[in-house]
């Protein structure tokens, strides 16, 4: 344990051991807390946020369309991004068409929600 004075404007300086110790340098973040009448310091843990290209936000909204009007909809968007759908890589050629259309799904939820219906009558 080491006695440390607090300058003016409460400035202090941590010791070189412990900044060592914690990889502290020039502007590292510090967290204060305070609890039991104590005052504590900690590293503050920060980072940045993935940064998206437009290649990757292009895959992430056509790959999650869930239908083909849909994917039309996120293809306008991408295409407004400078990007060709067809060319986003990741995505394959006849993704598509793969996709139901908005009355496919629909209809299949609404299947869905009468078997559910059904079964939990039946239970």
């Amino acid at each position: 344990m080491e006695t440390i004075k607090m300058g003016k404007r409460g400035t202090v300086v941590i010791p070189v051991k412990l900044r060592k110790q914690f990889g502290l340098e020039d502007g590292s973040l510090l967290v204060t807390e305070v609890k039991n009448g104590e005052i504590s310091l900690r590293p503050a843990l920060a980072y940045s946020g993935e940064i998206w290209t437009p290649e990757r936000r292009a895959y992430f909204m056509l790959i999650n369309s869930m239908t083909q009007e849909e994917w039309d909809e996120m293809a306008a968007d991408v295409r407004e991004m400078g990007l060709d759908p067809d060319k986003v890589e990741g995505i394959g050629p006849g993704h598509r068409s793969t996709l139901l259309t908005n009355e496919q799904w629909d209809e299949r939820s609404r299947r869905a929600v009468a078997e559910f219906r059904a079964e939990k009558r039946r239970a």
